[in-house]
């Protein structure tokens, strides 16, 4: 944390000095023939050392919270970069060299403002469009991990119940495990509402599970049930697997 603030002081300070000598090397001459262009080059100049300076605190905000560097934030930086390079070329070409007609020059660096923001803005999109991807891919995987946990749980609690059943119920709930641990882990939106009911069979088994360890007899019949929950579920889980292929 301390590193990251030092790091921000050390940005912050080279940015008020660079603002600082860009304002002294405009000024200090005096006006040039156009005040017009003279003011644009100037508050184009700063616009692209505030757009440096402002995207530099977002890289070491952003680039702290990740392992590796995304490839979208050194997108967004190649663009700030070019920014900044274009209105640098602008100011010295068309200003200083050909010297264009004031609202030429001002229609010239907006239009350069202009690009780079879309661009950024663009840039900034498909951002946050990878990183909800990403999310989404997390839950997904979290969930399906999840789902295999609780079953081997279940298979755990069942195998600990003092009956004679106990042996067939384990082996029923491990062949669940088996199709999970072969099933893809990927999820899509669309899937939501079937996963949901998978995690509800789920937990409706391990209740059902837990309800026979409490029963001193179960009396006759539970096979059939505890078999038409693991059938529904492995029924629930083969659609979700056909209808993610045929998604894909």
């Amino acid at each position: 944390m301390h590193k990251k603030r030092s790091y921000t002081g050390f940005v912050s300070l080279i940015y008020a000095a660079a603002a600082v000598l860009t304002c002294a090397a405009f000024i200090l001459p005096g006006f040039a023939e156009s005040r017009g262009r003279f003011i644009t080059s100037l508050l184009s100049v700063l616009a692209a050392e505030s757009a440096v300076y402002g995207y530099s605190l977002f890289w070491l905000r952003s680039a702290g919270k990740n392992r590796h560097t995304p490839p979208v934030l050194i997108s967004g930086a190649w663009v700030t970069a070019a920014y900044a390079a274009a209105v640098c070329i602008a100011a010295a070409m068309l200003d200083w060299g050909l010297q264009l007609p004031p609202r030429l020059y001002m229609t010239v660096q907006l239009v350069i403002m202009l690009i780079s923001v879309a661009l950024l803005g663009s840039v900034v999109l498909y951002g946050h469009r990878a990183a909800a991807g990403e999310r989404r891919t997390a839950d997904a995987v979290r969930a399906h991990r999840q789902h295999q946990a609780e079953l081997r749980d279940i298979r755990e609690l069942a195998g600990g119940w003092r009956h004679p059943g106990a042996e067939w119920l384990a082996e029923l709930i491990g062949g669940l495990e088996e199709q999970f641990r072969y099933s893809d882990p990927l999820s899509r939106p669309e899937l939501y509402d079937t996963e949901e009911m998978l995690t509800r069979q789920i937990s409706l088994l391990h209740d059902q599970v837990a309800l026979l360890l409490a029963l001193q007899d179960p009396g006759s019949g539970w096979e059939g049930t505890a078999a038409e929950l693991a059938g529904s579920i492995t029924g629930t889980l083969q659609r979700r697997n056909r209808e993610l292929a045929a998604l894909k």
